[in-house]
């Protein structure tokens, strides 16, 4: 897990604002989401973005603000059809690293 993957501050006031089992719960909920959205993506172009537009703000309400990043990076491709391979790599190599980050914190 590095700094990249979630924001700890952030991630503290939601603690702080949820408690403890209501945050693992909230982050159990985000991993089905990106796995159910991303694992493996649509091959249909719309249904990408209706995905990826999804995962933006989920995933950017629980402290994961480089996903939600690439998420809004891969719908706008796929909004505006151009090329989505990189766009498409990088929420995808964002989003196994926020499943690992949620993993981690729910270990803990």
């Amino acid at each position: 897990m590095t700094a990249h993957d979630f924001d700890a501050e952030t991630m503290a006031d939601l603690e702080d604002l949820f408690g403890r089992p209501r945050l693992l719960e909230l982050l159990g909920a985000l991993d089905q989401e990106i796995a159910t959205r991303l694992e493996p993506p649509s091959a249909d172009r719309d249904q990408l973005a209706r995905d990826a537009h999804i995962l933006v703000s989920s995933s950017g309400a629980l402290a994961f603000s480089s996903l939600s990043q690439a998420c809004a990076r891969l719908e706008q491709a796929c909004l505006r059809e151009a090329d989505l391979a990189v766009a498409l790599d990088d929420a995808l190599a964002d989003a196994a690293r926020a499943r690992s980050a949620i993993a981690v914190l729910r270990a803990a």
